[in-house]
């Protein structure tokens, strides 16, 4: 299984297989319009964090055969600057729609205030077309960059959206913590700590 870092021309293929692997996710769900221009929303949304969060550090992370992508983030670069987010902000407002601009700014603040202080790589997202997963594109993904924690000494950092994807990590050595929701109505998602192995 051959990943590679993903380049600014890998935008389409990145964003298009995200979109696909968070189609019935249910906290994207949750976040994101569900109505006529839903399709438009998941793009848009993944097209800002590759842009703007990822990519620019270098830890975009893509399948050969573009069946699975991965977002992270280095150590010190999760957070939104003030900057970053105004730059962003369009694509994002335009993705949550106005019926749920204030619960999700809400509730992702509620996320990011959990969000550990100690130096780590974060996992905004990883995700397999629904076609080819099972076939250890998912796996692949992440040890490239568990690899490099493990060099440098390094957490990591995530929070699961499902249980399945949950049981996924623990497999490379994340710990669970507690079930955790940003609003009584949302989905649970599982923030999860990697410590390196050495």
């Amino acid at each position: 299984m051959r990943v590679r870092r993903a380049h600014a021309d890998d935008h389409d293929a990145v964003v298009s297989v995200l979109a696909r692997a968070f189609d019935s996710d249910p906290m994207v769900g949750y976040l994101l319009r569900q109505d006529r221009r839903r399709a438009a929303a998941y793009g848009g949304c993944f097209s800002a964090f590759f842009r703007h969060m990822c990519l620019p550090h270098g830890e975009v992370w893509l399948e050969e055969e573009g069946r699975g992508a991965a977002l992270w983030t280095p150590p010190g670069a999760w957070e939104v600057s003030l900057a970053r987010a105004l730059v962003m902000a369009p694509s994002l407002i335009a993705a949550v729609g106005p019926a749920r601009l204030l619960r999700s700014a809400r509730g992702m603040a509620r996320v990011q205030a959990i969000h550990p202080k100690a130096p780590h790589y974060y996992l905004f997202a990883l995700g397999v077309d629904p076609d080819a997963q099972g076939r250890g594109i998912g796996s692949a993904l992440l040890t490239r960059v568990l690899e490099q924690c493990d060099e440098k000494g390094m957490g990591a950092y995530l929070e699961a959206s499902t249980a399945s994807s949950a049981r996924l990590y623990a497999r490379h050595a994340f710990l669970g913590q507690e079930e955790f929701r940003m609003a009584e109505d949302a989905p649970p998602i599982w923030p999860m700590w990697r410590d390196p192995l050495n």
